[in-house]
């Protein structure tokens, strides 16, 4: 996407301005899809010309619109769901397997809402963004600290300026923030036999007055992906994802 843009007055007052940060806005959180293409709720860009959200408040409406949720949660899995979040939301890919896992459950256990909104007012989004910012991708612009991987990541999420996101259905970091490896060596290995993971997860069976059964799962890498959708359908939990020691 490109560099920042604020809303630098009032959205009454020069509704020309403003109109340019809703279309920006709009870019963001819907991943380069073209306006036409959307069908969301025009009270909301209302509510922001009228003074009545702010520019976080509207990133906030949009993301959480039907709109997002049918382009984005519907069409893709609970990992690709998130992963696609932290760009549109935070301008960044998660940093590590425990962040992604966390959001994942998060989505499970609180809901939709709750997910979009734990991004989007997080002490992060307001020191990155404030309430007047329409949120970028920060990833890969040069940043004191970051590493070369999670610099790898953030390109591979990158759908270039033509592109739009949810051209894939299925996560494309969850590998390699299982494996702290690059995207692009999970792309070489993904053909033949790759490595393995153990996924432990707890199924819906009750072993006790508060316990579910816990379930361990060893895949390869291509198979990862098929057997955590079946997990979930089938009412489970992902506890964690980790190298096996042997396959």
């Amino acid at each position: 996407m490109t560099g920042p843009t604020t809303l630098s007055s009032a959205a009454n007052v020069d509704t020309s301005h403003a109109a340019d940060v809703i279309r920006q806005a709009y870019r963001q959180v819907f991943g380069n899809r073209h306006l036409m293409e959307l069908d969301v709720n025009p009270s909301i860009e209302a509510l922001f010309i009228n003074g009545d959200l702010t520019v976080q408040g509207l990133v906030t409406a949009l993301a959480q619109s039907e709109t997002y949720k049918k382009l984005f949660l519907e069409s893709n899995s609970p990992y690709r769901f998130v992963e696609l979040n932290f760009k549109h939301l935070l301008g960044r890919p998660p940093r590590d397997q425990a962040e992604l896992m966390s959001h994942v459950r998060l989505l499970q256990e609180e809901g939709y809402e709750a997910e979009i909104a734990s991004y989007t007012y997080s002490d992060e989004y307001l020191s990155a963004f404030g309430i007047d910012q329409v949120p970028y991708n920060r990833a890969t612009q040069t940043v004191v600290g970051g590493s070369t991987l999670y610099f790898t990541r953030a390109k591979a999420l990158d759908a270039g300026y033509a592109g739009y996101d949810n051209a894939e259905t299925d996560s494309k970091l969850l590998n390699s923030l299982c494996t702290d490896s690059s995207p692009e060596a999970q792309d070489r290995r993904s053909v033949g036999n790759a490595k393995a993971l153990t996924i432990n997860w707890t199924s819906r069976r009750q072993v006790g007055a508060n316990r579910r059964a816990v379930q361990k799962s060893v895949v390869t890498q291509t198979s990862m992906s098929a057997t955590i959708k079946s997990i979930l359908s089938q009412g489970g939990q992902i506890l964690s994802i980790a190298k096996a020691n042997s396959f």
